[in-house]
This record gives structure tokens, sequence and C-alpha cells, in this order.
């Protein structure tokens, strides 16, 4: 009876070690200390889905990346680039879905400690890392801030836009009724103090 079972367990447990290989070769790692005091660069085209902070709040197909690594003045390896995609992001404004080409621009240094971190921030954008670090962890976050809220093109006339947001001017001359009855108040004040 484990016959049949045999073959399987271990095509699974090959399978398995394969998988995690094809996974770690998918996320690459740099020494970013080398490449920094080597003055060395590092471009290539990543899947969206290397990126799973990023992927929570857009569907991104392919990240292009170009990098370039060299030491600042106190020899710290300090990165930079640009890093260009396009995600559908769901617009906060109006609901929809929206395609959005977005383009990061990329300016760190990378430390050994969090004594040094502390140091730098929040003047400098540092990263700590003690060894080669995964791509995906060093521009993941520089990404998601450049992700837009608003991805609508036609941010002022969109039609699926809620009614709240339909005029800045409606919203001033609002404010400008509201004071209008304190400014009353004030200028009786102003008459009953001077008598």
């Amino acid at each position: 009876m484990s016959i049949p079972f045999g073959p399987i367990r271990v095509l699974t447990a090959y399978t398995y070690r394969s998988m995690i290989r094809t996974a770690m070769l998918s996320v690459p790692a740099v020494d970013v200390f080398a490449l920094a005091r080597r003055g060395g660069s590092w471009q290539r085209t990543m899947a969206g889905s290397t990126f799973s902070r990023l992927a929570e709040e857009a569907e991104v197909a392919d990240v292009e990346v170009d990098l370039r690594f060299a030491l600042d003045d106190d020899d710290r390896p300090h990165a930079t680039g640009t890093c260009r995609f396009v995600a559908t992001v769901c617009c906060r404004r109006c609901l929809r879905d929206e395609p959005v080409e977005v383009a990061s621009c990329i300016d760190f240094r990378v430390v050994a400690s969090e004594v040094e971190l502390q140091a730098l921030m929040p003047e400098v954008d540092a990263v700590v890392s003690d060894g080669p670090m995964p791509i995906a962890e060093l521009i993941e976050d520089d990404l998601l801030m450049n992700l837009p809220e608003i991805a609508c093109k036609e941010r002022e006339t969109c039609a699926y836009a809620p009614p709240t947001l339909a005029s800045d001017n409606a919203a001033d001359r609002d404010d400008e009724d509201r004071r209008l009855p304190f400014e009353a108040l004030a200028s009786l004040k102003d008459a009953l103090a001077s008598r």
C-alpha cells in the first residue's frame, strides 16, 4: 500500500523545493554595500506580484526599476533612480477603478544600524541593512507613497464624483454665510459697550 504513495511524496517534496527556489529567484536580492562601492546600477522589470503590500492597494502588472548606487560623503550607500508602472487604482473619490501611470523617484541611504537610522531621519530617507536585501523591500514603500488617492483624470469634472465634492466655491459661500451671524453679534456687542 505504501508503494503508490512513495513517488507522490517524492514528487511533492521536489515540487515544493522547486517552488521555493523559483520564488527566491523571482525576488532578487542585492548587496547594496558592494554595489555602492563600485558605483553599480541595477535595472530590471519586476512582476507586480513581487510587491505584496502594493498588490493589496492596486493591480500592477510590471514595475520597471532603474537604480544607481554610490557612496555618499560619509561612505554610506546612496541609492537613486526611478520606478515606473501602471496601476489600476480604485479612485477614493468616485470609487471607480482607473489605470494610472506612476513614476516614483527613489532616493535613500542604507545604514548598518538603527542608531545610524535615527541620526539621519527625518532629513534623509534611510533603510537598515547588514547584507544582501531584496529589491522589493528596498523600494516598496516609495512605490506605495506614489499611488494617487484620486485616480480620475478629470478630477474637477468627474461625472461619478459624489455631490458633496462638486464645488469648492459653494463651500466658500456657505462658510461666509455662517460667519455673518457672529459678525452681527460682534457689532451689537460693540454698540452696547459704547453706551
